[in-house]
């Protein structure tokens, strides 16, 4: 399974939801859901949003989790 890893990525840079959602143009509510893990049909085009706010690689926002693991 992939997680989306926005929790932590999120709170190393000390930005609300709603303040990432404002800068990325999307809904405070994708924010939360993706925030929380409840998200699964996310677009890419908010990937590549994330990726370009955050600085980072696609890789650190999504995680391959092992289903025996949860």
């Amino acid at each position: 399974m992939i997680i989306v890893n926005l929790y932590k990525i999120s709170w190393k840079r000390k930005i609300t939801r709603k303040e990432l959602a404002k800068a990325i143009n999307v809904s405070p509510t994708t924010i939360t859901k993706l925030t929380k893990g409840e998200h699964v049909d996310v677009k890419l085009s908010t990937l590549e949003k994330l990726c370009d706010f955050f600085e980072c690689s696609i890789h650190d926002i999504l995680i391959d989790v092992k289903n025996d693991i949860l």
